[in-house]
């Protein structure tokens, strides 16, 4: 309690930290999976401070991230060193006479990136420190990045499972928020945590307001244009988008049109420029940063009021992840996501064009999947579907109405399309034989054929000679839109890009010798029926 009140300056551990801290103590390793703001680090952070004799090593996965965790230390005289690209001359002097007197003077926390263990002087630098019995603990910040983040972040975070074959008698310790039960059972894996304590609190953020909205291309900046300055007028907020044209391209509209305080951070930015975005953000010099997913991990700002998604986000994991950084001070927030399934599909394109293997692209297609079948779900508590993603059991009772569904009043209409949608794959199947080689189906173009469109260019192909042709027309457009959508989702059809002329189309897809033989029996099977409070 010393510690906690004289060096950390707090009056009380926030639940389970004290038991982590315990385990860590007895030189045990430790799995800490707490939310976002719940006081992860402080379990590392206090062993680190009362183990007088020894250094205890954090690999974190961002040299920002490091250089905001030491700097905050340094403030309340925990000695603590970097190591990194980013240091000084005078900086590597210093190291060099700390490891020249390492057995006198030696900082309590090293921190670095996983890069930096590769690096031949750090290596040295371990081994010396575990020769002599010094090297306290391995923590690995952030460690869902081994395994579901590691495979899109970068390939050194994964390589960190090689830390227990070189230092087989150093504890680790792994701290994430972000883990369901295969990335935890991987984590734990990789690692060859022996002995593990684990420590885990509910993933539900109390405080965050969950929505979907459609996305409507025409109206949507202008729809979160205006919400940042009606509700969120001199507060700070997070837009995510899929790409670095859209982060500049929407930070602009935002900025030029609406006179809101906001810039881009991307990837592809000059890393001196980020910094700067990224600080000026943090010090409430910009209220809005729009971003690709290259920012955010760690990000330790509390007062941040809302976490809008312009574009789907990869994973369900990632979405949590990224609204986590929302509300970190307890006060509300809001969770916007504004849906597209043109979105879903170029999120697809993208990830078929990755040079990754094939099992990695259907991984991460399924990710997406997941996703998209929550934005559909306009049912079920948008909380109680992301906490049954981390195998946790929530009663929407619970959610007090934080979340468009749970606040959505209207009844519940349950309904079984399944006949409309193998009419729908008959259709297909018959539109497929009239097309030229190399052309295809676009998804309005079946959408227009299923409601009998007299639509000139689908007349003129001959669509309209097709028995089944208008079979849907008894349908509202946005029923058998999301038809579609359902079918796609479940599997029952898939979409291509296809360069033709200058420009790309997306045409939809299904193995035309299939969908008699395997494809319409198993939908007959299964059945298509999803429940819906939206009566178009």
């Amino acid at each position: 309690m010393k510690v906690l009140k004289n060096v950390f300056r707090l009056e009380s551990f926030r639940p389970k930290q004290l038991e982590a801290i315990c385990a860590a103590m007895d030189g045990r390793d430790v799995f800490v999976l707490f939310p976002t703001g719940s006081g992860k680090s402080l379990t590392f952070q206090i062993p680190a401070v009362l183990h007088t004799t020894g250094v205890t090593v954090v690999v974190g996965p961002l040299v920002s991230l490091i250089r905001d965790q030491v700097d905050a230390l340094l403030k309340i005289g925990v000695d603590v060193v970097k190591l990194g690209g980013e240091q000084s001359d005078r900086e590597r002097q210093e190291m060099s006479a700390r490891d020249r007197l390492w057995s006198q003077d030696k900082p309590r926390l090293v921190y670095l990136t996983p890069e930096q263990l590769r690096v031949p002087p750090t290596k040295k630098l371990l081994e010396s420190l575990y020769n002599r019995g010094q090297l306290v603990r391995f923590v690995i910040d952030e460690a869902h990045c081994i395994t579901d983040w590691g495979r899109r972040f970068r390939d050194s975070y994964p390589e960190l499972a090689d830390i227990r074959k070189q230092y087989p008698k150093t504890p680790i310790s792994a701290l994430t928020a972000t883990a369901n039960a295969e990335v935890e059972r991987d984590i734990l894996c990789r690692l060859d945590m022996r002995d593990c304590a684990q420590f885990r609190l509910s993933f539900n953020r109390k405080n965050l307001y969950y929505e979907v909205r459609p996305k409507k291309s025409k109206k949507c900046l202008e729809e979160i244009a205006q919400d940042i300055k009606q509700q969120y007028a001199g507060q700070t907020g997070i837009v995510y988008c899929l790409s670095r044209t859209s982060c500049e391209d929407v930070a602009k509209v935002l900025r030029e049109d609406h006179g809101i305080s906001a810039k881009h951070y991307h990837a592809k930015m000059d890393h001196r420029d980020r910094e700067r975005v990224q600080r000026e953000w943090s010090e409430g010099k910009v209220l809005v940063i729009v971003a690709t997913v290259a920012f955010g991990m760690g990000i330790d700002k509390a007062d941040v009021r809302f976490v809008m998604h312009y574009s789907i986000p990869q994973s369900l994991a990632a979405y949590y992840q990224e609204t986590g950084r929302a509300g970190r001070d307890g006060n509300p927030a809001q969770c916007i996501l504004y849906y597209s399934f043109n979105d879903v599909r170029t999120r697809i394109d993208m990830i078929r064009k990755e040079d990754k293997s094939d099992d990695e692209k259907r991984w991460q297609e399924d990710d997406l999947w997941t996703v998209a079948r929550y934005c559909m779900n306009d049912v079920r508590c948008r909380r109680q579907q992301v906490l049954a993603h981390f195998g946790e059991k929530f009663n929407p009772a619970h959610c007090n109405q934080l979340c468009d569904n749970c606040r959505d009043t209207r009844p519940i209409t349950r309904m079984d399309h399944t006949e409309d949608a193998i009419n729908a794959l008959r259709l297909f199947e018959s539109l497929l034989r009239m097309c030229k080689r190399n052309s295809g189906i676009t998804k309005s173009q079946l959408v227009y054929a299923l409601r009998g469109s007299k639509q000139k260019a689908l007349v003129e192909k001959g669509f309209n000679s097709d028995a089944l042709y208008g079979v849907l027309k008894s349908l509202p457009q946005a029923t058998v839109d999301r038809l579609l959508d359902e079918m796609m989702v479940e599997g029952f059809l898939s979409s291509s890009q296809v360069q033709v002329g200058e420009y790309n189309q997306t045409y939809l897809k299904v193995c035309m010798l299939t969908i008699s033989l395997r494809v319409i029996p198993t939908l007959t099977q299964s059945r298509l029926r999803w429940a819906t409070k939206r009566l178009f």
